[in-house]
């Protein structure tokens, strides 16, 4: 599926207020300074001299690995050596997250995600001696410098390269955490290390793409800050920012530009919508903050009162072209009928709380009734007791079977059942993302089955480890390892917001 939304003369409403209280919050960036890589391959061999006092010529490969992911400025000081520098360095610098990414040729990437977003540089250095800062911010382990051009004259010696990371995640902030065994750890860490270098001045999704604020890995984010860095600040700068800037109609958008001002995206995803009112509730249950339930309330009710204005079907359910504007997970054939309406049933419980909490309860009580209303109809409609799962336009889709365990529509004792059939079936979509994958999990507990659970989580993310990863990824399908859902894995983010929970699950239900 492709993500693309252009509104003709979109205008987004803004609400200078709550973008001031926005502003106000922006984090410190906390600086970092990584001052040599932590090893070399030249030509694809090891490194055995100085680096210092290695020449390369032209059509020479240096690569250096960092040892760790990084988010940051990048510089390399440079010199020459043999005759005069007659002609200037030509240098390519491919970053990446992984090594799979330098295997792919950018030449050949033609998906549908701007190829912009490829992290190649071009230099031309015209005299040596340089010390050269790259223009932009990075996500990279990896560092590529190819020499496509010097002269007979002179060799190109890199005297070193080195990264001046940035992150708003305060690492004296971070509690003495529970010893676990060495799986756990390994995961817990990488999971941290995804959250920390997407804590940027918002939460980003991901560092390396589309280094913005998209409003279903904001919630899962801030699962994530409650139950390690603690800094609820950015989680509320980013929930002013959605409901500062949104669409005319007071719809949130599924992602807020930051620069040059805040302006909501002319995307709805009405998933992402209805996950705010839930993000507003978790977050008020963590920190008691008076101001932001004054303030965020009613546009959180708001986005579930408009899908319920305009979402609905003859049935009372989400119809299946409501559900077009959803995302649920990467996937051209699910449909999401189902799934958005056990969203919406979330949404309402949500919506029911942020209203006792300010002691509106008719208002509370209206919202819960149009909830269990939802689940009757849920339950009559897509469940097939011959089948013994839900059943949605022919598929007996993982992902629908998630959404009516959450929203409590799952006949009580048939979610294992249920799950076991939806993921041995052949022609059901299979979930491609960690963001999907948390969902799993969390039906899972929410089903009692914590064993399953745990095993899910360690084989899952652990799987991204064991290929490589020391961040989490976007998009993961341990069987289609190659998977991208933008035609080519060279734009693929290797550090995304939403694949972090396993800080969240972690500390919530397996230490």
């Amino acid at each position: 599926m492709e993500l693309i939304s252009i509104i003709p003369d979109f205008q987004p409403r803004n609400d200078p207020e709550l973008l001031k209280k926005a502003e106000a919050l922006r984090p410190e960036l906390h600086h970092t300074e990584y001052p040599a890589p932590a090893a070399y391959l030249l030509n694809g061999a090891p490194l055995t001299g100085n680096p210092e006092e290695t020449e390369l010529r032209q059509g020479d490969q240096l690569l250096a690995d960092f040892g760790r992911h990084l988010v940051g400025r990048v510089s390399l000081q440079l010199a020459a050596a043999g005759s005069h520098q007659d002609a200037p360095a030509f240098l390519q610098l491919d970053l990446a997250e992984i090594p799979g990414e330098l295997a792919e040729d950018p030449e050949s990437y033609h998906g549908w995600l701007s190829p912009s977003w490829i992290q190649r540089e071009r230099l031309h250095i015209d005299r040596l001696p340089a010390e050269e800062t790259l223009p932009r911010r990075y996500a990279f382990r990896y560092v590529r410098l190819t020499v496509l051009g010097t002269s007979p004259k002179y060799r190109l010696v890199v005297k070193g390269i080195s990264c001046r990371a940035e992150s708003a995640a305060d690492e004296t902030r971070l509690p003495a955490l529970p010893p676990l065994d060495p799986e756990l750890t390994a995961i817990r860490a990488a999971g941290l290390r995804t959250l920390a270098e997407c804590m940027q001045e918002v939460l980003e999704d991901g560092p390396k793409r589309d280094q913005r604020l998209w409003l279903g890995d904001l919630r899962l984010q801030a699962l994530g800050i409650y139950a390690s860095y603690r800094q609820t600040d950015l989680v509320k700068r980013c929930l002013y920012l959605f409901a500062g800037t949104t669409f005319p109609d007071g719809r949130m958008s599924a992602n807020v530009f930051t620069e040059p001002e805040p302006a909501a995206d002319d995307t709805y995803l009405a998933d992402f919508a209805l996950i705010y009112p839930m993000a507003l509730q978790e977050y008020l249950s963590e920190t008691d903050d008076g101001e932001a339930a004054e303030d965020l309330t009613e546009p959180a009710l708001a986005q579930t009162d408009w899908v319920l204005a305009h979402c609905l079907g003859a049935d009372g359910l989400i119809t299946r072209e409501a559900a077009k504007d959803c995302l649920i997970d990467w996937s051209d054939t699910l449909d999401r009928s189902a799934c958005l309406t056990g969203v919406l049933i979330c949404s309402l419980d949500a919506c029911a709380g942020l209203c006792t909490r300010r002691g509106a309860e008719l208002r509370a009580a209206a919202y819960r009734r149009v909830a269990a209303q939802l689940r009757r109809s849920a339950l009559e409609k897509w469940w097939s007791e011959q089948e013994g799962c839900f059943v949605t336009g022919g598929q007996t889709a993982i992902h629908t079977q998630v959404w009516m365990t959450l929203a409590d529509v799952m006949p009580e004792g048939r979610a294992e059942a249920a799950f076991g059939k939806a993921l041995n079936a052949l022609d059901s979509p299979r979930m491609m993302t960690p963001y999907m994958h948390h969902y799993y999990v969390t039906a899972l507990l929410r089903a009692g089955l914590r064993e399953k659970a745990e095993a899910h989580l360690r084989s899952y993310w652990g799987g991204m480890i064991a290929q490589g990863g020391d961040t989490f990824w976007e998009c993961w399908d341990p069987e289609h390892p190659e998977a991208s859902p933008y035609g080519g894995r060279v734009v693929n983010s290797h550090c995304h917001a939403w694949s972090c929970t396993p800080v969240y699950l972690i500390g919530r239900f397996f230490s």
